[in-house]
């Protein structure tokens, strides 16, 4: 994992309930592959994951570095945003996409995650737009690269 997104201990907000995150790390080379076995065990491993925490991390994914650096870069300049601006995108009560700041009491300022910002994509051959729609109707114009 990288350094800058090791939470150091002294910044945690102290709570009553600690529990050590092991979350695995799931290698999708043989899945690329087509491995079945491999196959078989990164499924078993992303339902232990979600299960028991939640998410995951994945390596050997195929997705081009470059893509990733602009989806980090892009993602930046959501936060980057006044908060009047990431207010105006905020997650309605029971929905899943949209700007939320609720884990700001668990971490100090100067670490990552303290915001999240999520969306859903539902997988339609009619909606190539879908996510590029949602970004610009609740950003607008400036985020349509972002989508």
């Amino acid at each position: 994992m990288p350094k800058e997104f090791v939470w150091p201990s002294r910044d945690l907000a102290r709570s009553t309930h600690e529990e050590e995150l092991n979350e695995p790390v799931i290698d999708l080379g043989g899945f690329m592959r087509g491995d079945e076995s491999a196959i078989a065990a990164a499924a078993r491993l992303v339902k232990e994951a979600c299960v028991k925490h939640g998410f995951f991390q994945v390596t050997n994914h195929g997705v081009d570095p470059s893509l990733v650096r602009a989806a980090h870069d892009g993602f930046g300049s959501i936060f980057e945003l006044p908060m009047s601006k990431k207010l105006s995108a905020i997650r309605q009560p029971g929905g899943v996409s949209g700007y939320s700041g609720a884990h700001a009491d668990r971490y100090t300022s100067k670490l990552p995650w303290k915001e999240t910002f999520s969306f859903h994509h539902r997988h339609r051959s009619n909606s190539s737009r879908e996510i590029v729609d949602f970004f610009t109707s609740v950003l607008g114009q400036d985020f349509e690269d972002t989508g």
